[in-house]
């Protein structure tokens, strides 16, 4: 038997006015589905003001404030988080790799909008900007 390695995927999360960085880490498809999950919701609630009861209600409520392929990479994570939930015949993310990848591409739209958001608001970036030029 081959034993699946452990994946790290790091997320910048933006928390308050500071930079911050969250991880969601496990081998485990169904914690890791879950957990980038609840990633994308808290960030959709707490920044944008999404409501609605899961994913797929929070992005549908802030649609408009996002570029359609982050809406359509963050539906994706909520489409296999809800198979693998409750698709009695799935077991598995079908491509690990590729959810990751929506994952993360969804995490880093997301704080690019959060970050201009906060400099047209006056504010500070939720991540290090490195050098900026003005």
């Amino acid at each position: 038997t081959t034993q699946k390695q452990s994946e790290i995927v790091q997320v910048p999360v933006a928390m308050g006015n500071g930079p911050s960085k969250g991880y969601v880490h496990s081998n485990n498809d169904y914690q890791l589905a879950i957990e980038a999950s609840k990633e994308l919701e808290y960030l959709l609630e707490k920044e944008f003001n999404a409501h609605g009861q899961g994913l797929h209600e929070k992005v549908s409520s802030v649609e408009s404030a996002i570029p359609v392929p982050t809406v359509r990479s963050i539906r994706y994570v909520a489409t296999l988080r809800n198979r693998l939930i409750h698709d009695r015949e799935m077991r598995a993310l079908p491509d690990r790799q590729k959810f990751i990848s929506k994952f993360d591409d969804a995490m880093v739209e997301l704080n690019i909008l959060i970050d201009k958001k906060r400099l047209d608001a006056g504010g500070t970036h939720t991540s290090d900007p490195g050098c900026v030029i003005s």
